[in-house]
């Protein structure tokens, strides 16, 4: 009975620590960042030391590089926590996102080889192909696709070999060819259409905008890619949303931001830059 006791004594400030950092990823998918943000003091005093709340300070870190090395932080401090493949594959995320390819895949590799249980593999293997297929690296696109299905058979991975950005641009213009019945006013079928749109990216380059659109599609988004007005040629923009306001766009910037360390502007739709 004592060491019934004892047990309980043990796992009880376990179980109390765990539903409390719970919470706070909770209030993160509720788009509550600040919220969890202004909590992080206390709780680096509450529970030093631990990898979960170092974890949990770099999701709501608003500077990319700031949260970039806390990610590093739980890598080399707590190797052997739940939290490492975690921290690791958003360090992968950021790497991708900066066009720093082979340093993507480098890391992927050693995510897989590290921790070859988890559960972000998918996610790491999409964005090692993605990778190859940005450097143009066809072979090795068909190898470690095939290699990677045969290991992980069960994993889902929507990757579509050999896209190119040029496929998936869109003009984002009304259809004028494609009525719907008659409304009987019209003007207010106008004003209550979504006007608002994230814009994540400008780039020259067609592959870069694939990559962030396959990124973010991977994230379960439905990106498009616009081709704008730069200043001295033309650029290819990839955007996410409908919006019904600039405030509701600029909430869901707020989200992807702390969920994935993307940067947006909020823009109206079918605005040519």
């Amino acid at each position: 009975m004592k060491r019934l006791f004892m047990v309980v004594l043990f796992f009880f400030p376990v179980l109390i620590f765990t539903q409390d950092l719970n919470r706070y990823f909770e209030y993160i998918e509720q788009d509550e960042v600040d919220q969890v943000r202004s909590a992080i003091p206390n709780l680096m005093r509450k529970y030093p030391n631990n990898p979960d709340v170092l974890y949990l300070s770099a999701l709501v870190e608003p500077e990319g590089d700031k949260a970039l090395l806390i990610y590093k932080d739980v890598m080399s401090q707590y190797p052997n926590s739940g939290r490492a493949d975690d921290a690791l594959t958003k360090i992968i995320e950021y790497l991708y996102t900066k066009g720093l390819y082979n340093r993507t895949i480098d890391y992927s590799k050693q995510l897989i080889s590290k921790y070859p249980d988890s559960e972000n593999i998918g996610n790491c293997v999409y964005m090692l192909l993605s990778s190859f297929n940005v450097l143009n690296k066809k072979d090795s696109v068909d190898y470690y696709y095939s290699y990677y299905l045969k290991r992980y058979p069960d994993m889902k991975l929507p990757f579509k070999n050999y896209q190119s950005a040029p496929v998936y641009v869109t003009d984002d213009k009304p259809m004028e060819n494609v009525k719907q019945a008659p409304e009987p006013k019209p003007v207010e079928r106008t004003i209550s259409e979504p006007k608002w749109a994230l814009q994540v990216g400008a780039f020259g380059n067609s592959q870069n905008a694939l990559a962030l659109k396959n990124r973010l599609q991977s994230y379960g988004y439905e990106p498009y890619v616009q081709k704008i007005k730069g200043s001295n040629t033309d650029l290819l923009s990839v955007r996410v949303g409908n919006y019904n306001s600039q405030e509701e766009a600029k909430a869901a910037g707020d989200r992807l931001k702390a969920l994935h360390k993307i940067d947006f502007i909020v823009i109206k739709r079918n605005s040519w830059e």
